[in-house]
């Protein structure tokens, strides 16, 4: 195979785990839902496995226990250093196995290796060969088109894709800032509680009113999103909108206090 018709390969088996991650997604949560990091139907995480999955099992794909074995190890390895590298660039994890036992900082478990080699047997015996002979069925001429398209089409979709997620984790860093706000006033009032008791009313409401102005920062951003027509359309908003289950151990608070409140003002505008 060309180069070309090994990128067009990695582009087929994004769609066909974008068709998959949609529909097992989709069916659980009772609606559709547009799985994935990228607006497009496209899962790389899924192109990439396929490609590290076909070229590590090369040599040994006529043993299926070594194409079991080999697959599961690369792809878990695959797995685990994309979920960190995006976790360390975005502060999101965009998948989560921290509650499956046997998980390794909640980028793989155990439960999922053991399907990536099922997985691998599945794709070297049965899903590739014809996958594989459809694509170079394809005259080089328009493989080299679609390439050079689908190429063109994915670094758009994951430009903009990057910037939702840098918006999302400079909100979430805001709303952080605010916590920590939130704390030091709460600990100096509980310094003037102690030393000023006569004052301790005229204080406290002043205190509480700062605290309250540092708990509507983030409310009062989102309602004039809001109403401005602009909340559905704000970056961070759809990317949360495509990756229902992200999680952050920094920001989790945040992040979780973020989910509902867009929770709020999608279904009752205030």
């Amino acid at each position: 195979m060309t180069f070309a018709q090994w990128v067009l390969l990695f582009y087929a088996y994004c769609f066909i785990g974008w068709i998959w991650e949609t529909c097992y997604v989709s069916v659980r949560a009772g609606k559709f839902c547009n799985r994935g990091f990228l607006h497009g139907p496209f899962l790389p995480i899924y192109g990439s496995g396929a490609i590290v999955i076909l070229l590590s099992t090369f040599g040994v794909r006529e043993n299926l226990w070594l194409v079991y074995v080999i697959g599961m190890i690369s792809s878990t390895i695959l797995e685990y250093f994309t979920g960190d590298a995006m976790q360390r660039i975005f502060g999101v994890r965009y998948w989560d196995y921290s509650k499956h036992r046997f998980n390794l900082k909640g980028h793989i478990c155990l439960g999922v290796s053991l399907g990536w080699g099922l997985f691998s047997v599945l794709l070297v015996k049965f899903v590739n060969p014809p996958v594989m002979d459809l694509v170079t069925a394809i005259p080089y001429r328009l493989t080299e088109i679609l390439t050079h398209g689908l190429t063109i089409v994915l670094a758009a979709d994951t430009t903009v894709s990057v910037y939702e997620a840098l918006d999302l984790k400079k909100l979430l860093k805001e709303m952080a800032e605010g916590s920590e706000t939130i704390q030091k006033i709460q600990r100096r009032a509980d310094f003037v509680y102690a030393m000023a008791e006569d004052d301790l009313k005229r204080r406290r409401r002043e205190l509480d009113e700062k605290v309250s102005d540092a708990k509507d920062k983030v409310s009062v951003v989102l309602e004039e999103l809001s109403k401005r027509g602009a909340l559905e359309n704000a970056r961070f908003v759809k990317i949360l909108k495509r990756n229902p289950g992200a999680v952050s151990a920094r920001l989790k608070d945040e992040l979780e206090e973020l989910k509902l409140q867009l929770d709020n003002y999608m279904k009752y505008g205030e």
